[in-house]
C-alpha cells in the first residue's frame, strides 16, 4: 500500500500546476496573458475526449448529476450524435477550436468513429444521462462496428498533441469501446435492451443505480 506520506507528497506536487483560474494546463503552468493561449502550441484535447474527463471529474469530486455544468456537457453531446448513433470528431476540432462535425466523414464510418463514440458514452454514463436511447443508440453502434474477430477497425486519427500532430494510439480502438459497453451496462442494465420513454426508463435506472 502506499503510505499516506507518499500520497500528500504526490497531492502536493499536482496542486503546485494548478492555475490561478483553478485549471491546470497541458504541460505547465501559465505564465503569460489570456490571449497568449490563442498561440498556446500545446493544446491535446478534443470535445469528447475533453468533456469525459471534465464529467468524470466533477461527478468524482461530488458534483450534483443534475448541476448545470454537468447538463450542459450532456447536452453538448446529445447534439453531436449521428443518425447512426455513433458521434464523430477527428484531431482538427483541437486547431479549429470548434467541434469537427465533419471529422469522421472519410474515415469513419458515415461521420461516426469507436473511439469518439466511446468517449461520448463514458461522459453520458458516468453523468447517468437520463436519455437512455441515445445511450443504447450509441452503444448498438459499437456492436455493429465490431468486427468477427473481436476487434473494431482503424479508422482516423483521434489522438493529437502539440494542437496539430495527429497520431495514432492503435490499442484505443479496442479498450475504450470495451469500457464504454461495460460501464454503460452497469449504469443502465437491463434498460439498454428495452424500448420506449426514456425519461421514464431512465429515472428509473438512476434511482436503482444511485
Amino acid at each position: 500500500p502506499i503510505s499516506n506520506e507518499r500520497m500528500y507528497k504526490a497531492v502536493n506536487v499536482l496542486l503546485t500546476y494548478q492555475n490561478e483560474d483553478g485549471g491546470w494546463a497541458t504541460y505547465e503552468n501559465n505564465r503569460g496573458w489570456g490571449w497568449y493561449e490563442q498561440l498556446n502550441p500545446s493544446e491535446v484535447c478534443c470535445f469528447c475526449y475533453g468533456i469525459w474527463f471534465g464529467v468524470e471529474g466533477l461527478v468524482k469530486c461530488g458534483e450534483p448529476l443534475d448541476s448545470p455544468s454537468i447538463t450542459k456537457a450532456c447536452d453538448f453531446l446529445l447534439r453531436q450524435q449521428r443518425p447512426n448513433g455513433g458521434w464523430g470528431e477527428d484531431f482538427t476540432s483541437c486547431y479549429d477550436k470548434d467541434y469537427a462535425q465533419e471529422g469522421m466523414k472519410a474515415y469513419g464510418d458515415d461521420g461516426s468513429g469507436v473511439v469518439n463514440t466511446s468517449w461520448a458514452l463514458m461522459a453520458l454514463s458516468m453523468a447517468k444521462c437520463p436519455d437512455v436511447d441515445a445511450v443504447r443508440r450509441g452503444v448498438k453502434y459499437l456492436m455493429k462496428r465490431q468486427l468477427p474477430s473481436g476487434d473494431w477497425p482503424q479508422e482516423g486519427i483521434s489522438g493529437v498533441f502539440n494542437r496539430s500532430v495527429g497520431i495514432t494510439y492503435t490499442a484505443y480502438r479496442n479498450v475504450f469501446p470495451i469500457w464504454a459497453m461495460g460501464r454503460c451496462r452497469e449504469v443502465y442494465g437491463a434498460a439498454l435492451d428495452q424500448t420506449g420513454d426514456s425519461t421514464t426508463t431512465a429515472n428509473a435506472t438512476t434511482n436503482k443505480t444511485d
